[in-house]
């Protein structure tokens, strides 16, 4: 296409015009020769104007439709200057009138609102021969798309103000393919010739006993076709089940016939509406065929409408309907297959019956690979020295010995005085060069001391869904904060300061002020949910890891406690559930300095709950690890430590085979606790019900880990 012919526009003012109004006043002096093709292509953006086309052989395009919208919010209901109403057909956004023009990638919009309030509001007058509307989203409420010609004869007087008022009334031919058409009331509706093919026409709620009507056909007497649905999928946004038709007549003659088409539950069982129009009944051809979806059963249709047989349905090819004098076919070549009888209930996804997955041959080769520097020795010798290869082994897969030390540098941030005598300090740790964890310190008025005098300590990451540290230090006030609380007892941390411990509740990475600038909103999902998926894609390509990054942290806050000169390393534990759990298992079995571990939500073999379920949080996964160890195996470098080990019955993140998958795991951890003379050190708690900590024995359970490690040292 020559030069002149194609003229971009960008209301950022990054093309030549920054109107499509400029744009199509500039034709006429750079593409003077309406009998050539020229092309206005949109650039990304939002064209807040209205737009008349009446240059034939235009194609109007956007680059993509979900980002170039074209929008206006004109109503019926509007008042004029001269105190008239605006009426229907002068409230569109944009007005087709000329041949062969192509509308591409474009959403096309009315924002007047609903009919109740804006009366009628089209986004497209569609008129002239030969248009096709490709790619396009059209949206608005009652009427949003008009098919032109106008019928005859208006009902009431000025019910057809507008431009074509006193046109003649020819019946043109219109092509819509692969389009969103959004409404409620007659969202299609008009005399064309109009063919959809594999359109989405969605209903849109009114909140009525009657939500409305998908099409209000016109085709005047004589002619052969009226609208055709091939392909398309009528759903519904929040509409009540059967409250919408799929037709009613505007004018006695109108046809709809829908062909290979999915209906869903919002339809009516009687599906078709005579708008109280008894000539209609006689005259109107309202018909399907091979419809499919949760509202095709035609059992129940109204005696008017017709379902059609093979034969008849024959005729209504995109070749046929569209043919006219010329044989003008848009596409060309074979009928457009679509593949709507294989529809899942919701109407917008494929159901697919047979799944070529790749999960068994994963589970063949974890069997064939996994645990290859599990420990096989027998004797307690080669277990120590097993463990002091295996812990170093497992830095290099999570990355940690990549990393460097920086300057220990606090900053505090805030001190409060809470209930119970306890005091919350917010502090600033960095843990990286320029990489910085905030963390809350939760100082009882009476703390524990060990027999060093010193206090006792427990660090406790967070997990997942709770809003990172925020939740573990019980933060009030915040309702996501609480809710996570309430579901999980994620407040584990402010428990364990009211029984007397020093608490550090540190920020991990991705959590909570740590989110990654992809998830750093203040919706509620962003506030709860975590950017560990965006670590994971930074981190792997550099040869580290989340689980990685996480233990460094938590390793150089405890270099950080034991800085200070107040914590007790002969006492120091690190307590955990879920995500939390998660993080305390690598850490405490990457660094000795923890003398006690709780893990709760967080202890089951791979192959059934990270391989099988693989919904967990990419920061579970890490490059060659399972080649290596399984979980019980890294447990195994917490050993002689007391471990506690915290189970609910109905986890589903136990994987299948529930609790048996977190046995076998433990059955590894206490071979090698026999082996080291310390079976008394570990211990398996189960709880009723889903994913939570466990709060029924939490005091028995910490006072159980504070009598092993005292007995141990």
């Amino acid at each position: 296409m020559a030069a002149s012919s194609f003229l971009e526009v960008s209301p950022a003012g990054e093309a030549p015009y920054n109107t499509i109004n400029a744009a199509l006043d500039a034709l006429s002096e750079v593409a003077p020769d309406e009998t050539q093709p020229a092309t206005i292509h949109l650039n990304p953006g939002t064209y807040h104007e209205r737009v008349e086309i009446k240059r034939p052989n235009l194609t109007l395009e956007g680059e993509v439709a979900d980002q170039v919208t074209i929008t206006m919010s004109y109503g019926a209901n509007d008042q004029m200057p001269d105190g008239s109403k605006r009426g229907t057909f002068r409230t569109f956004t944009v007005f087709v009138d000329a041949d062969n023009v192509t509308l591409r990638n474009l959403t096309i919009e009315n924002e007047a609102g609903p009919g109740k309030i804006a009366g009628q509001a089209l986004a497209l007058y569609a008129d002239g021969d030969r248009l096709v509307v490709e790619n396009c989203q059209l949206m608005g409420h009652q009427d949003t798309l008009f098919c032109g010609p106008l019928p005859p004869k208006e009902v009431k007087p000025g019910g057809f103000i507008g431009p074509k008022e006193f046109a003649a009334r020819i019946v043109g031919r219109q092509y819509y393919r692969r389009c969103l058409i959004e409404g409620d009331v007659d969202v299609i509706f008009g005399g064309a010739c109009a063919y959809f093919d594999g359109c989405e026409i969605r209903s849109l709620s009114r909140h009525e006993p009657v939500n409305g009507y998908v099409t209000a056909p016109s085709a005047p007497e004589g002619e052969p076709y009226g609208f055709v649905f091939h392909g398309c999928s009528f759903t519904g946004e929040g509409v009540e089940p059967k409250t919408v038709y799929l037709a009613r007549p505007w004018r006695d003659w109108g046809q709809t016939v829908l062909i290979n088409c999915w209906i869903g539950p919002h339809i009516r069982d009687d599906g078709w509406c005579d708008w109280n129009k008894p000539h209609a009944r006689e005259c109107c051809l309202f018909a399907g065929y091979d419809l499919n979806g949760p509202g095709s059963d035609t059992s129940s249709w109204a005696s008017f409408a017709k379902v059609l047989t093979p034969e008849q349905a024959s005729h209504y090819t995109r070749q046929q309907v569209l043919a006219g004098n010329d044989g003008w076919d848009p596409l060309g070549g074979a009928e457009e297959a679509t593949e709507t009888e294989s529809l899942s209930d919701n109407g917008r996804t494929l159901h697919i019956g047979q799944f070529y997955e790749d999960e068994a041959s994963m589970h063949k080769r974890f069997a064939e690979q996994a645990r290859q520097d599990a420990f096989t020795g027998t004797t307690k010798q080669e277990f120590e020295d097993w463990q002091q290869a295996a812990r170093t082994k497992l830095a290099d897969l999570l990355g940690t010995r990549k990393l460097t030390k920086a300057a220990l540098q606090v900053k505090k941030l805030s001190h409060t005085e809470l209930s119970g005598g306890i005091v919350r300090t917010k502090v600033l740790l960095q843990v990286e060069q320029d990489v910085w964890m905030p963390t809350y310190l939760l100082q009882p008025k009476h703390p524990r001391t060990a027999p060093d005098g010193k206090m006792e300590c427990f660090i406790c990451p967070n997990g997942h869904q709770g809003a990172g540290a925020a939740s573990v230090a019980g933060i009030m006030g915040v309702p996501a904060v609480d809710s996570a609380i309430r579901i999980f007892n994620y407040d584990y941390g402010l428990r364990l300061a009211r029984m007397g411990y020093f608490v550090v509740c540190p920020e991990a990475r991705g959590w909570g002020e740590r989110r990654d600038c992809r998830g750093q909103g203040d919706d509620e999902r962003e506030f709860l949910q975590g950017t560990c998926l965006n670590q994971a894609r930074m981190a792997e390509p550099l040869g580290l890891s989340v689980l990685g990054l996480l233990s460094w942290d938590l390793m150089r806050l405890v270099d950080y406690l034991l800085s200070r000169g107040d914590i007790s390393e002969q006492t120091l534990g690190c307590f955990g559930f879920s995500g939390g759990g998660m993080q305390t298992l690598y850490f405490t079995a990457l660094d000795e300095r923890i003398k006690k571990v709780f893990i709760s939500g967080y202890f089951y073999g791979v192959k059934d709950s990270l391989l099988h379920l693989n919904g967990n949080c990419s920061c579970n996964y890490v490059p060659n690890l399972w080649r290596s160890f399984d979980v019980g195996d890294i447990a195994g470098l917490i050993v002689p430590r007391p471990l506690m080990v915290q189970s609910c019955r109905e986890d589903h993140l136990n994987g299948p085979r529930g609790l048996k998958n977190v046995e076998e795991q433990l059955d590894i951890v206490r071979s090698l606790y026999k082996l080291e003379g310390a079976e008394a050190n570990v211990s398996w708690e189960i709880c009723p019900g889903e994913h939570h900590l466990g709060i029924a024995h939490l005091a028995d359970d910490v006072a159980w880990l504070d009598d092993r490690a005292k007995q141990s040292r």
